[in-house]
């Protein structure tokens, strides 16, 4: 799997659950991106986003064709983020040379398992970029049931003593990318979770 930040870029086919039916959603927006260093024909619907690598005209079944042209989708629910990708310099100012789109997408693996991947989108266009940035924000908002904000509370005891950790090297990360605002409390000693959460005003938080 070709490698990106944190997981890697996403094999969207690759242990993903079953392809949605391409006709059951409407297109909401329709473009041509590099993915992978290929240029593809990009479809965004209501459900998912699609693409497939656009290749010369060849020769009827012609093997190898059909596995270059072969379409790639990720549902739109296991994106978590999305952000505008730029390159910045030092002798670059203000908002940097844009490249595309990331999008930051978490698919369930295992039960109880997530693994978190990136998806380049590459564009050099600001206005193509503009609106294919605002479609994908607003679908992410459509998501009423995601947290905003979190109460978190660490056990510094638990996972061989890694738990603190892990958390801001893997998980805070995420949640910042997500946009999910968090208050954090690492435990002081045994109970101390139950007392924080009698305490705690709960409902000034999603979870």
């Amino acid at each position: 799997m070709p490698r990106g930040r944190r997981g890697g870029r996403v094999s969207a086919l690759e242990g993903g659950p079953e392809e949605p039916p391409a006709a059951a959603a409407q297109t909401l927006l329709r473009g041509i991106f590099e993915i992978r260093r290929s240029s593809c024909d990009v479809v965004l619907s209501e459900r998912a986003l699609r693409w497939r690598p656009i290749v010369p005209e060849r020769p009827a079944g012609d093997s190898k064709c059909d596995v270059q042209c072969k379409e790639e989708f990720i549902e739109v629910k296991d994106i978590f983020s999305v952000k505008l990708k730029r390159r910045y310099s030092a002798k670059q100012q203000g908002n940097g040379t844009l490249l595309g789109i990331t999008l930051f997408i978490c698919l369930k693996k295992e039960q109880n398992k997530l693994k978190d991947s990136t998806l380049d989108l590459i564009n050099l266009s600001e206005d193509h970029c503009d609106v294919w940035f605002k479609q994908f924000k607003k679908i992410l908002a459509g998501f009423s049931n995601r947290p905003k904000s979190l109460k978190v509370i660490l056990n510094p005891q638990s996972h061989k003593k890694e738990a603190t950790q892990i958390y801001h090297e893997k998980v805070e990360p995420l949640l910042r990318v997500a946009g999910i605002k968090t208050d954090v409390t690492i435990t002081e000693y045994e109970g101390h979770a139950l007392a924080l959460l009698k305490e705690c005003e709960l409902q000034e938080f999603d979870g």
